[in-house]
């Protein structure tokens, strides 16, 4: 039996799709925000995208802020504070997670 020969071309293997672990969808924005601990505003920042459970917040430091905030979200005509709990940092960014409604002032 004659060998058969095979020829083998290095192709790059697709990266398999990354889930989206996030229950809720996303939607980009833009908005001002404080981080504001004990009553204390800690940094100004901006909403770059939010869900129903949490936001991604632009920062200048985001190493400088605590576990456990409140964001306080100033749209035009209106003012919120919510808690929340930061479950990612990184690349001058926070990703948070809503630990309320909050209160609209």
């Amino acid at each position: 039996m004659k060998p058969q020969i095979y020829h083998v071309h290095a192709r790059p293997l697709a990266a398999p799709a990354q889930a989206n672990r996030r229950a809720a969808k996303r939607f980009p924005t833009s908005q001002r925000a404080w981080i504001m601990h004990d009553a204390q505003q800690l940094c100004t920042g901006e909403i770059v995208d939010m869900s129903s459970g949490g936001a991604q917040i632009k920062v200048v430091r985001e190493d400088a802020i605590p576990d456990d905030v409140n964001v306080l979200i100033l749209g035009e005509t209106y003012m919120k504070d919510i808690p929340v709990s930061v479950q990612w940092r990184g690349n001058g960014r926070l990703g948070v997670r809503f630990l309320s409604q909050g209160v609209v002032y």
